[in-house]
Formats: C-alpha cells, structure tokens, sequence
C-alpha cells in the first residue's frame, strides 16, 4: 500500500529525525513504544539496526496485520503529543494538524490518505475509497468510504490553471468563513496537493427533492423560509452567493443548507479573482440578467433574482413559473431592472413573511365565515368575536351577515362578561354605523329584541332595552315599536317595562 520511500520518510519523523514534529527517540524507547502498544517482544542490544529501519519493519508489519490504522491513531493521538512533548491541549491540537497535513503529503504519491471522521484515522488508497457521485464544471463529486464525508476535487483539466485553482479554494474559504452560521454545508479540510476539499454529505439536492415529491405547502413555506433565512445571513456578512439554484442547495436530515459558493464574492474584498472562465456563468433558469453580460456586475440584487427563481421552483416545480399564491414577491425579486428588486434577502424575507400574513389571514377569515355561516360556535368563534372592535360587531349585524347574530348570542350565552361585552359594544356604535339611514336600524332593533327574550341579566336586558326603546320612539321605526308590544304582552321586569314605554 505504502512505497518503502515513504514509509522510510515517515520513521525518519516519527524517531525525531526529520523537522519539528516529534521528539528525538533513541532505540530502546522504539522498542518500548511498539512493545506496549503492539503486543511485540523486541530487545534493544548490541546490532540493533538504524533507528529508522527498525521503524519502518515495524510499519511494513503493521501493514501486513492490517493494524496500521492503530498506529496512526496512536501517533495522531492529543494525548500521545502532550505527554511526549509536555504540550497543551491546543499545542497538540496545532501540531497535529501540521503532522497529518504531512503524512498525507508523502503517500499522496502512494495514492493514498490518513482519512479523519469523528477523532479516528483510516489509511486508505484513495481511488479504492472513492465512489463518483457526481460532477460540475469545474470538479468531480465522490463518497469517501472510509469517513462518508463528500470530496469535492478539481477535474484533472483544470489543476494547472491558476484563476480555476483559486477559484475553487475561494469556493472553499468562503463557506469555511460561514460555518457559524446555520444552513450552510459543513466543509472540513483542504488538500493543496490535489485540489481538492472534503465536505458533509447530503441526501438529496432541492431540485430532486421537489421533483420526487408532492410537497404539502407547508412543506414548501418551511423551505423557503429556510433558505432566505441562511441567504439573509450570508448577506449581512457582505458575502454574495451568485449561483443560486435548486441544485446548489442541499437536504440534509431534513433540514436546508446552501453549499457551491464557487462564484461568491466578499465585499469587503476588493479583488473577485475573476477568470475569463467566470464570465455569464450561473445556472440558466437561476442567473439574473446582469450577470450573463459580466459576473463582476452580480450584487446582492443578484442573488435576489436567484432566490426569487427558487421560489417559483419550489412552489411549482419550474424557476420561470410565477403562478402561484407568492406571485407579486417572486415577480418583483425577478424584475429584469435590478433596481426595481429587493435590495437583499433580508428585505425580500420580510416581504415574503407579510405575504404570508396576508395570505394565513385571508384563509382564517375565509374559515371563520364559513364556520359563521354554518351557526357553528366553537374556540376559535369565541376568540374571534373578543378580537372584535364595538364598530366591527355593529358592522356585522347591520349588514345582517348571515349567522352572526346566532353565533354573536351564543358567545353572550357562555358568561355574564362576554354579554356585557357585547351589549356594551353594540350600545357604543350602533348609531354611528346607522348614520342617516332610518331602515339601518332595524337589525339592532331585532338583536335587541333577542337579548330581551333571551333570559339575559338584568344589566344586559336595560342596555338592550334602551336600544329598542332609541329604535321605536326616536327613529320611531313602527317594527320596533311591535317589538316593544309583543314583549309587553309576554311579560317583563317593571323596571325593564318602563325603559320600554319612555
């Protein structure tokens, strides 16, 4: 697996031979170190061999008894570091950083790597722990095995040219720039050598996910949301995507995360690093208009037109497609004249959650009415009439709005409070919804009529009482005036009778 050449240059640091790495080890501590750690049964005497040969038989055994992983967990170990050189925690950490980077330079010509998930390391033979899983302009996508991770590695035509090569490492430092921020893909490690960046895995891009699935839209507006709240904080970071799409943005365990920055920009760097390879790049359906003429020309407003694309995709399964309940966000977003667009996902976040609103509450009214229509009195009636102004209640019974009267006294029915609540609202602004109009006043007539007959508190019944007795005398409405004789013939309080007869 491992070439003599490189097995002799990692002995040679690992006695202290070579650079700052390790300690220098002299021979018996060699063979204590295996002896412990590998069950062997070696002798430090006379004709021991060079320090560094005796190494590499050990590793050349160790290869052989498939324990080679051990070692390198052992010698890559914080605790191995910190007692062999009397080193901090952080101390270690940094050092073996700088030691791994290292042996993965020397056996890269092995074709092979240390791989690291989760604290342990596997020496594997990189094309054997690669499975293809992918590819985009500029680099192939692959499944390391050994670790599950994703490597994203530069294809082999472009390792020589210096704008793509650093292109695709600005690709990386950005999102490692934003791993504090949550939605964005997890990236890890870089390798100078090959070009080439490891990264978390993902199940599934956006673009499949809404074509293998009939989405609820509940589903669609909690993905939405989810990305503009990740864009808005790349925005407020000052850094641009502009190469958005629904293949740039990831499920993973259900949860959104926006990776691919290879076009991104920070602008409070004033170079882009631009390629003639950069020019009208972004995918299609997703790119804004400003930048098919020159990427330099993407700006937040850009990535808007992006994310407005999305929008439409998610909720109809095509980027161009604007019809649907999200229309007027997504057109605007989507202007061709970048001026006329939000100015960053912040902002386009804020509209979208009001068209929201505006959408959920039209819904709820739209629930309630029918509910109304239909003389259904529940919890959500109850807290629908008690969010209503004296003018809202007034407004409802003059237009005699078909079961509101019913649901209205059967909220009066559930407490003494709430039909003091109503009669009260009703007592404050019948007369200035009526205005001028002597028939508006009949319904309160009727409504009050009802309270009357209704086995209300006396409280109650002497609000009402007034209303029919202003409706019959000082509208002198003749149907009022009926109202009051049929009570009378019934039987009422005196008290009552005599509010009536005023």
């Amino acid at each position: 697996m491992l070439s003599s050449d490189s097995l002799k240059e990692i002995s040679n640091i690992f006695c202290g031979d070579t650079a700052d790495f390790y300690t220098y080890k002299q021979g018996y501590k060699l063979v204590e170190f295996f002896n412990s750690n590998f069950g062997t049964k070696d002798v430090y005497r006379s004709g021991f061999p060079s320090r560094w040969a005796y190494v590499h038989d050990k590793l050349v055994d160790l290869i052989n008894s498939h324990q080679i992983d051990k070692f390198f967990n052992i010698v890559l170990g914080k605790s191995y570091l910190m007692q062999e050189q009397s080193l901090s925690e952080v101390e270690a950490a940094e050092k073996i950083e700088t030691i791994y980077a290292e042996f993965n330079r020397i056996i890269h010509r092995d074709l092979c790597k240390i791989t690291r998930s989760n604290g342990r390391y596997h020496l594997v033979r990189e094309n054997d722990d690669l499975e293809p899983i992918g590819n985009g302009g500029f680099a192939n996508v692959y499944r390391q095995k050994s670790t599950g991770f994703v490597v994203k590695k530069l294809k082999d035509d472009y390792l020589t040219d210096t704008g793509i090569r650093s292109r695709f490492k600005r690709e990386y430092n950005i999102t490692k720039s934003l791993q504090d921020a949550s939605g964005i893909i997890q990236v890890y490690t870089f390798d100078e050598g090959n070009s080439s960046y490891t990264m978390e895995y993902a199940e599934t891009t956006l673009d499949k996910y809404v074509k293998s699935f009939d989405l609820s839209d509940d589903i669609k507006l909690n993905c939405i949301r989810q990305i503009l709240y990740i864009m808005t904080e790349v925005h407020k970071r000052d850094i641009i995507h502009r190469d958005i799409s629904a293949n740039n943005i990831f499920i993973i365990s259900g949860m959104i995360k926006i990776a691919d920055f290879g076009l991104g920009k920070d602008l409070n760097v004033f170079t882009s690093h631009q390629t003639m390879h950069t020019n009208a790049v972004g995918q299609f359906y997703y790119c804004a208009p400003e930048q098919f003429m020159m990427l330099k020309d993407g700006d937040k407003r850009s990535d808007v037109y992006s994310l407005g694309r999305v929008i439409n995709f998610i909720m109809t399964g095509d980027p161009r497609n604007s019809h649907h309940i999200y229309r007027n966000i997504a057109e605007k977003a989507t202007n061709s004249d970048a001026a006329y667009r939000y100015a960053d996902a912040g902002q386009l976040s804020i509209f979208f959650e009001k068209a929201v609103s505006y959408k959920q509450q039209a819904e709820n009214q739209t629930r309630i009415d029918e509910k109304i229509t239909r003389k259904v009195f529940d919890d959500e009636i109850e807290s629908y009439i008690y969010d209503l102004s004296a003018e809202k209640i007034s407004t409802s019974i003059l237009h005699e709005k078909k079961g509101f009267v019913d649901v209205l006294l059967a909220f009066m029915r559930k407490s003494e409070d709430h039909a003091q609540y109503v009669i009260q609202s009703v007592d404050k602004s019948y007369r200035e919804v009526c205005g001028r109009s002597f028939v508006a006043y009949d319904p309160f007539a009727s409504f009050a009529y009802q309270i009357l007959c209704g086995g209300f508190s006396y409280v109650v019944n002497e609000t009402a009482a007034n209303i029919l007795r202003f409706v019959a005398r000082d509208v002198n409405r003749f149907s009022a005036q009926h109202m009051i004789d049929d009570i009378k013939n019934v039987g009422v309080e005196p008290m009552i009778e005599e509010i009536l007869d005023s």
